[in-house]
């Protein structure tokens, strides 16, 4: 299990995305734009977050705002980020189109956490990379695979000692529904609770 005081939580915003037309973050999902859901979430929970992209109008979230020190490297590179101005531990790193995530998975993750490895969420065979702990002794790592050019951070995460929370155990798979284009972001809004 890791302390809230060892991890800091870093939310990767601000990519173009090809499928949406749009910066995901600011849509609104239920009137609110979608990273302000996890921002709550977070709150509530008590837990450090930052923001990490390159657009400005993330600053007006109250939360600390970092670039990508490797730009266009996409999530590997955001994680690159995240580990390098961390001041935790471990990093926990969130993508900002997934509003449904809520207080339980974060809580299970960081319970089944353990200190030098990287804990991440599945809820199949399919790991979820950006639902996960990330110890900071692993940024070596990860700028390796930057500058390798192996940017698939599930193949990362595979190669590495790693901790799996299945969700399907929680019956909480939900949380790692993530949100690409504007009918996936119609059908959720439609279905979803909100994560309390």
């Amino acid at each position: 299990m890791i302390e809230k005081e060892a991890i800091e939580v870093f939310i990767l915003a601000g990519g173009e995305s090809r499928r949406m037309g749009t910066d995901k973050g600011l849509l609104n999902f239920k009137g609110t734009p979608m990273i302000l859901h996890i921002i709550k979430l977070l709150d509530q929970l008590n837990l450090k977050t930052n923001i990490i992209s390159n657009n400005k109008e993330y600053l007006k979230f109250g939360k600390p705002l970092y670039t990508d020190i490797i730009p266009k490297k996409g999530p590997m590179g955001g994680l690159y980020a995240a580990l390098e101005y961390s001041k935790a531990p471990m990093v926990l790193l969130l993508a900002c189109d997934m509003p449904s995530i809520n207080k339980e998975g974060i809580q299970s993750l960081m319970t089944v956490a353990e200190p030098e490895k990287i804990t991440v969420a599945t809820h199949s065979e399919r790991i979820s990379p950006l639902l996960a702990c990330y110890p900071k002794s692993v940024i070596e790592k990860v700028e390796k695979a930057i500058l390798a050019d192996e940017l698939k951070m599930q193949d990362f995460v595979s190669k590495q000692p790693h901790v799996i929370l299945n969700l399907n155990a929680l019956e909480n798979t939900a949380i790692l529904r993530n949100i690409n284009t504007r009918e996936e972001l119609q059908a959720a809004e439609n279905t979803e609770t909100d994560g309390e």
